[in-house]
């Protein structure tokens, strides 16, 4: 079965969920490693997000002049 891509809002609000849990409790330590691992990756999944925006928009306001 094909993984469901995660949208931008979607990573943003997984990252506060972590950062929250986190800040809010004693992780146990092999959580809190799996949990610094997903975030990394969203926040690398926001990057691509960002990066694919913008470039999107700089085509379209390259097309207005």
């Amino acid at each position: 079965m094909a993984k469901k891509e995660i949208g931008f809002n979607e990573a943003v609000k997984s990252i506060e969920e972590i950062l929250r849990n986190i800040e809010e409790g004693e992780p146990d330590i092999d959580q809190l490693s799996a949990n610094v691992k997903k975030a990394a990756e969203l926040i690398k999944i926001c990057r691509v997000k960002l990066r694919e925006t913008e470039e999107k928009i700089d085509g379209i306001l390259k097309e207005l002049k």
